[in-house]
C-alpha cells in the first residue's frame, strides 16, 4: 500500500504539471496532438473531440504534453503554423510554460489549505509547561502552568507569538496570570549560544489545541507555509554547500522509494504532505533558468526575442549542449547517491 501510494503521488504530480501546460496551451488555441502520464507504449489512450490522445504509460518516470511545433523550436527554419507553438506571442509561451509550475504550487496550497482545514490547526495554548533551569524564567520565578498574556506590551494568544514578541530584545517585561491573579515582571534575558539568541526559557505544554474548519486560519497557515517552505530549503542547501555536504543531500526517486516505510505513506496526512513537498520543489525547480527546463526555455525565448528571433544557431547549439550537460550530471550523481547513500 505504501509504494502504491507513492506512485499515486508521482503520477497525480505529472499530471497536474502536463495539465497545467495542456490547459493554457489551449486557451491560447495552440494544437495539442498528445497528452501523456508516464512513458513507452501506452497501456490505454484515447482521442478527443479537440484531436489531443490522452495516454496512460508503463514507465512512471514523468510525462508530456506534445503542442504542435513545439519539437522544432530549435530548428533554424521553423514556420509559425496556425495553431502551432511558434505562432503564439512571447507572452502567450511564457504563460504555457509557467503553468506546469503554477499548477504544481498552487495544487501544493490546496493540499496544505486541507490539511489545516480537515486536520486542524496545532496550536499551543501560552501555558507555561516547564521552565529550565538557570534560565531567566526560572531564575525570575517563572513557574509551570503560569498563562502568559503579554510580552513587551504585545498581546499573547499563542505559544508561537512568544518568540515574535521577544523578536531581538535582550530584556522582557511579561504580564502572566497564576492562580487567577495578574502579575507583572521585567527581567534580562540569557544569550544561549547554541541558538545564537537571547532566549527566555520556558518550554511548551504537552498537550496541543487542534481547531479544525477554521476557514480563514487554513487560508492563512497554508499561505504562510509556502514561503517558509522556500527559504528553509534555501537555508538547508547554503549550509549543506558550506559543509561540502550538498552532493550527498540530493535525492532522487530510487531514495525516495528506498525511504517510503519512514514517509508515513499508509496515512492521508503522510500521502498529502510528501504530495506538498514534492509539488513545491517541482514547481520552484522547473522555473530555474537551467536550460531545457520550463525556466530555460523562458529565458530562451526572451534572449531570442531581443534578437529578433534571429538567434545564431551556434547559440542555441550551446544552449543545448549545456541543458543536457547539466542534467545528466544531476541525473548521475541523485542516481549514485540514491543507490549507494539512501
Amino acid at each position: 500500500m505504501i509504494y502504491l501510494n507513492l506512485l499515486l503521488v508521482f503520477l497525480v504530480l505529472v499530471a497536474i504539471h502536463e495539465y497545467g501546460h495542456y490547459i493554457v496551451a489551449r486557451f491560447f488555441k495552440a494544437e495539442v496532438s498528445d497528452f501523456s502520464i508516464g512513458f513507452g507504449k501506452p497501456l490505454f489512450k484515447f482521442t478527443d473531440k479537440n484531436g489531443t490522445t490522452w495516454k496512460i504509460a508503463p514507465i512512471p518516470l514523468g510525462g508530456y504534453v506534445k503542442i504542435k511545433g513545439l519539437d522544432n523550436i530549435f530548428s533554424k527554419n521553423n514556420s509559425a503554423d496556425k495553431g502551432s507553438f511558434q505562432s503564439l506571442t512571447l507572452f502567450q509561451k511564457i504563460s504555457v510554460l509557467l503553468a506546469g509550475s503554477v499548477f504544481n504550487i498552487v495544487s501544493a496550497w490546496l493540499a496544505l489549505f486541507s490539511i489545516f482545514f480537515f486536520f486542524g490547526i496545532v496550536n499551543f495554548l501560552p501555558i507555561i509547561g516547564s521552565v529550565m533551569e538557570n534560565s531567566a524564567a526560572y531564575n525570575n520565578d517563572l513557574r509551570e502552568g503560569d498563562r502568559i498574556l503579554e510580552i513587551n506590551n504585545k498581546n499573547i494568544e499563542d505559544f508561537s507569538d512568544i518568540p515574535r514578541a521577544i523578536g531581538d530584545s535582550n530584556t522582557v517585561n511579561i504580564l502572566i496570570e497564576r492562580e487567577n491573579k495578574i502579575i507583572n515582571k521585567s527581567f534580562d534575558l540569557i544569550f544561549n549560544e547554541e541558538l545564537n539568541k537571547f532566549v527566555i526559557g520556558i518550554s511548551s505544554p504537552k498537550d496541543p489545541s487542534i481547531d479544525k474548519y477554521n476557514f480563514i486560519g487554513s487560508i492563512n497557515n497554508s499561505l504562510a507555509f509556502i514561503p517558509t517552505y522556500y527559504v528553509a530549503s534555501f537555508s538547508f542547501l547554503q549550509q549543506s554547500y558550506k559543509e561540502n555536504t550538498l552532493g550527498d543531500q540530493l535525492a532522487g526517486p530510487i531514495g525516495i522509494v528506498k525511504n517510503a516505510d519512514q514517509m508515513m505513506l499508509d496515512q492521508v496526512r503522510g500521502v498529502l504532505f510528501l504530495f506538498i513537498v514534492i509539488s513545491l520543489f517541482v514547481g520552484l525547480f522547473n522555473l530555474l533558468p537551467i536550460p531545457l527546463l520550463d525556466g530555460g526555455h523562458i529565458m530562451y525565448f526572451i534572449i531570442r526575442r531581443i534578437f529578433s528571433n534571429s538567434l545564431p544557431e551556434f547559440v542555441t547549439r550551446v544552449y543545448l549542449a549545456v541543458g543536457i550537460t547539466i542534467i545528466s550530471f544531476l541525473f548521475i550523481v541523485v542516481t549514485y547517491n540514491d543507490i549507494f547513500y539512501k
